[in-house]
């Protein structure tokens, strides 16, 4: 990356029409910072070819002489340039629609790149000569060690590397780049050293919504064991549900497989991709523990047991009768499953088909 903006800063040498309007200053600065930061975020930038060094000297020599010029196009355009730069490159405005950041040239040297801008309590600068672009004095960088040696953070991202920018808010990191191609995505990190507590945020460029990540520990007394082991649970911010997504977050269907969502103001989990709607049972539900001592509690402990109630949209909307329902109870650790009709009080075996439990559960067999 670092040889192909060197190649598009060398245009600038070409000919002096090149370099005369808003687009082209936008062209220069995208070139110019996008090599200066992948030089920073290389980890082999000390051990860069003499070749190498040699190009990028003789381009901060070709982009002296062109400052002057870059001021004069500035300031006719009360400093645009640098405002439609700013919303493309630092990822917290990347979603306004205009952006004044009141731009100004540091001092009266015409060959100096500098230029000072704020948004809001925040101070911007740019280099339009070394192609730096600070954030409170800060340039593009990772995230700090107490972030990704987090437990959350590691539980979802593990070793992912994460190119930040300081966000708006104190002691927040905003991920420079969308993820997900078709639907950019963008991670904000804060830990609040005073809880000791990792917080991520996930914003959806598109739809403008936003999701925090939930700790599996909010859970623990709540959820059967394969609903916390198995994903990350994403809060969205605007409403009470909350998404049980793929807990890696390099899954290829990171954003878009959801089997189970809740709802917090209910209390439901309910399923997403199932023909009909299946809620899940509580495992402190008389329902729950009736079946569990009766049944299965020789097969294994309750955390490692759930159970889904079929059809589930007409018992929450109060369309049929508790006792006239399909309950789906699956072992997940024991990878098996069973289908009870309560109507009929008939266990059937998702493994043996159309084989169901005997009313003895002493002979521990199928018939």
């Amino acid at each position: 990356m670092v040889t192909v903006n060197i190649a598009c800063l060398l245009t600038f040498s070409t000919h002096t029409c090149v370099l005369s309007s808003n687009q082209h200053i936008i062209s220069l600065l995208k070139a110019a910072t996008n090599m200066n930061e992948n030089l920073i975020l290389s980890k082999n930038h000390m051990h860069m070819s003499n070749f190498l060094k040699y190009l990028i000297r003789f381009i901060e020599r070709l982009l002296v002489p062109i400052q002057p010029t870059v001021a004069e196009i500035l300031k006719k355009s009360s400093y645009q340039s640098l405002n439609d730069f700013s919303v493309t490159h630092w990822a917290v405005i990347r979603t306004e629609f205009s952006f004044d950041g009141e731009w100004k040239k540091r001092n009266t040297d015409i060959y100096d790149g500098w230029y000072d801008g704020q948004y809001e309590s925040t101070c911007l600068s740019i280099n339009c000569l070394k192609g730096i672009f600070l954030v409170n004095g800060m340039s593009i960088s990772y995230l700090p060690e107490k972030i990704i040696s987090n437990e959350l953070y590691i539980r979802v991202f593990e070793h992912y590397i994460f190119p930040i920018q300081i966000a708006a808010a104190p002691n927040t990191y905003i991920s420079r780049y969308s993820n997900f191609g078709d639907e950019p995505v963008q991670y904000e990190f804060y830990f609040d050293d005073q809880l000791n507590r990792l917080i991520v945020c996930e914003r959806h460029i598109k739809t403008n919504e936003i999701f925090e990540l939930i700790p599996p520990t909010c859970f623990d007394k709540e959820l059967p064991a394969k609903f916390i082991s198995e994903y990350s649970h994403w809060k969205n911010i605007k409403n009470p549900i909350v998404e049980f997504r793929p807990i890696h977050f390099q899954d290829p269907d990171f954003l878009n497989y959801k089997p189970y969502v809740l709802n917090i103001e209910t209390g439901y989990v309910t399923t997403t991709e199932t023909l009909k709607l299946q809620i899940l049972i509580n495992r402190s539900s008389s329902l729950f523990q009736n079946l569990y001592r009766r049944y299965f509690h020789r097969l294994d402990e309750q955390p490692y047991l759930y159970m889904m109630n079929d059809d589930a949209s007409n018992i929450i909307e109060r369309k049929k009768s508790e006792t006239d329902v399909v309950i789906h109870i699956h072992l997940s650790r024991l990878a098996i499953a069973f289908k009870y009709n309560m109507s009929s009080n008939c266990f059937v075996s998702r493994e043996y088909s159309d084989m169901c439990i005997d009313e003895d559960q002493w002979i521990g067999t199928l018939t």
